[in-house]
């Protein structure tokens, strides 16, 4: 414990500002840590949606990838209902412009595919059995003073030790925390998603795989078609996506060949906008308050997993509060330490994400596909990536051989000279061939 530390003392109360999975997350294991060190406090979790009326759509595709279900019943004693789950993903497939390639490998565990409303109910439905008390009201403010923090909501306000932001990158609260405290939202990506209800003939027909594209339409930087019990959800991510851009999506060949033959028409769709994060907050932590999962903008890189690291950053807040203090240097010697597996990752994904973009900016996806296609290491490294089984340090360093950096290099210039050829005119690329 550090000399400004600021320690939890027995009957203080913990605010949480969200009450996804991240802020459930972090209610349950305040309220365990309590118990286990005999120190009583109050745990108040603020969330304006009522998930359990499945009235609001969550920009998450809704599938629970390994660890997931190891970290809920290990650190939260939690084991997710057998009628939470619509079905278990089999596999992944990556598609480019040209080729597709179904990836192969090993993931320990279980990929579920759930409704994320329903899955958000469970979560904070135990933390309230837990002894959260969760107040349906959206927070308006906060202020974070040396002694203690308040936070006013549209009903009563509340007085604490600390504050969680468990709020995703939800922009009222994001201006919230930005207003009363020195932390700053982390850079994002926009997203698109809509869902398609092909019937289940349809969506039984594709065998449960997530099919993963990386095109070289301008603005994107990826999509995906995921099969669920009664639908599709398709969703794609870039800087600037917009509706226009989903639909263009939609026509594209690659993705035409997963849509039902009555969805190709044009026909009005249903489109819900959201962002996620693709670095860390600026100052995502500080005296008396702590923001976790997309609100810190802790995430693998470029790959997500955003429930399991909201959950997992959920867990290193409570015991950092509940075992050291609530100061800026406890957070940053215990909460943001816990966290190294995810921020010693960040420049790994950055370089993963830098060169998949100039690979679809270059057309040249196609040929990192014939490549994994030939080359077992390859795929297995493609197949970790998608899948986020492994962290990106650990794919590179494992993968990273002078024989494939040779292959990558002949493929290279094999496609680059094709490519100058073929803007020629037709007789001088006879000449040239």
């Amino acid at each position: 414990m550090s000399e400004d530390s600021e320690p939890i003392k027995e009957g203080d109360t913990i605010c949480i500002v969200g009450g996804g999975p991240g802020g459930a997350g972090c209610a349950i294991a305040l309220l365990k840590e309590s118990r286990a060190l005999n120190k009583p406090v109050n745990v108040v979790v603020f969330e304006h949606k009522k998930f359990s009326e499945h009235r609001h759509y969550n920009q998450c595709i809704g599938v629970l990838s390994p660890p997931l279900e190891n970290i809920l019943k290990d650190e939260l004693d939690l084991v997710i209902p057998d009628e939470l789950i619509l079905n278990e993903i089999d596999g992944y497939c990556l598609h480019s412009d040209r080729l597709s390639l179904n990836l192969e490998g090993v993931e320990k565990g279980r990929s579920l595919s759930v409704k994320r409303s329903r899955f958000d109910a469970f979560m904070l439905e135990e933390a309230e059995k837990a002894g959260a008390e969760v107040v349906h009201n959206r927070v308006t403010g906060i202020e974070v003073h040396p002694e203690e923090v308040m936070v006013y909501s549209e009903g009563d306000n509340y007085k604490g030790a600390v504050v969680v932001g468990a709020f995703g990158l939800d922009d009222g609260s994001c201006r919230i925390f930005e207003q009363g405290t020195i932390y700053r939202q982390p850079d994002f990506l926009n997203t698109v998603i809509t869902r398609l209800f092909p019937g289940p003939e349809f969506i039984e027909g594709m065998e449960s795989t997530i099919h993963a594209f990386l095109l070289s339409h301008p603005g994107l930087e990826f999509g995906a078609v995921t099969p669920k019990a009664d639908h599709i959800s398709i969703n794609i991510a870039g800087r600037n996506v917009s509706s226009k851009v989903m639909l263009q999506f939609l026509r594209s060949e690659p993705v035409q060949r997963f849509l039902p033959p009555h969805q190709r028409r044009e026909k009005p769709l249903n489109y819900f906008k959201g962002k996620f994060p693709i670095a860390p907050a600026r100052n995502l932590f500080g005296d008396r308050y702590v923001t976790i999962g997309d609100a810190a903008g802790l995430i693998r890189p470029f790959k997500g997993k955003g429930i399991n690291s909201a959950i997992n950053t959920g867990i290193f807040a409570a015991r950092s509060i509940m075992r050291h203090g609530v100061s800026l240097a406890d957070f940053k010697d215990n909460f943001y330490a816990d966290c190294r597996d995810l921020t010693e990752d960040l420049p790994y994904g950055r370089v993963v994400r830098v060169l998949t973009n100039l690979a679809t900016d270059f057309k040249f996806m196609g040929q990192m596909i014939a490549i994994a296609a030939s080359d077992k290491s390859f795929m297995k490294a493609m197949f970790n990536s998608v899948s986020g089984h492994h962290s990106y340090k650990r794919i590179i360093c494992e993968t990273a051989s002078p024989s494939l950096t040779m292959h990558f290099a002949a493929r290279i210039i094999q496609h680059f000279v094709f490519r100058q050829k073929a803007n020629l005119p037709v007789d001088k690329v006879r000449q040239a061939v």
